[in-house]
């Protein structure tokens, strides 16, 4: 951290000190404001404020006043071991991100099952307070599946208005036909391949030689010696 305070003006809640950053030989001037009653800092290079991070320059103050260690509201919920369990918030104390809503989600989803249960149970064998249960059901089920046609429509409309057109009600256009690609067929069978075809052939008389043999008088060997 090769910062340096070069200048301090006193304000009404505080002071305003010029830091100095000569990192990397860049000797940039940043105006930090600070509140000594209750630490607070703000830094004209606002990386606090944008990136939940505390500057060189806010930590250059710091440093040169008795504090033990770093006040609490300079270390962000987000960056800590136990940021899952709790939720995100800006700086500025704007939620961010969370386990808030899924924690909500998971009791409701807790709380539904436990209700579900309950009338059952309640119900017992009564068929009376079944049919109850049983029409209730049959109305979240219709209910449901509205809701689920009115989110694929909303889905298909936004979908026409990007495109610029709306989907056809019938389609004409039908998968090409297969075929084989030119060349397939039958493939080129090896020396060892036509050899186990030859002895699988039934042995006949042959007219030209007169023994018993794979060929016949048009293809015998003895004929073209």
């Amino acid at each position: 951290m090769d910062c340096e305070i070069e200048d301090r003006q006193p304000i009404d809640e505080g002071f305003i000190i010029t830091v100095v950053d000569n990192t990397r030989n860049k000797s940039k001037k940043r105006q930090v404001t600070y509140n000594p009653s209750n630490h607070m800092a703000h830094c004209s290079c606002k990386m606090f404020k944008c990136e939940g991070i505390g500057c060189c320059h806010i930590l250059c103050v710091l440093k040169r006043k008795p504090l033990c260690e770093l006040p609490s509201h300079y270390i962000v919920n987000r960056w800590t071991k136990m940021a899952a369990y709790n939720p995100v918030f800006y700086v500025d104390s704007t939620l961010l991100e969370g386990r808030s809503q899924i924690e909500h989600e998971d009791r409701l989803i807790s709380k539904n099952w436990l209700d579900f249960l309950g009338c059952m149970q309640m119900a017992g064998r009564d068929i009376e307070k079944l049919t109850v249960i049983s029409k209730g059901i049959h109305s979240v089920i219709k209910e449901m599946k509205e809701l689920n046609g009115s989110a694929s429509e909303s889905k298909m409309s936004e979908l026409e208005s990007f495109i610029g057109s709306s989907a056809p009600e019938q389609i004409d256009i039908l998968p090409p036909k297969q075929c084989n690609t030119k060349g397939s067929g039958k493939r080129i069978k090896g020396g060892k391949e036509k050899a186990m075809d030859q002895q699988s052939k039934r042995l006949r008389l042959c007219k030209a030689c007169g023994q018993q043999a794979y060929d016949d008088s048009r293809n015998c060997p003895a004929k073209f010696s």
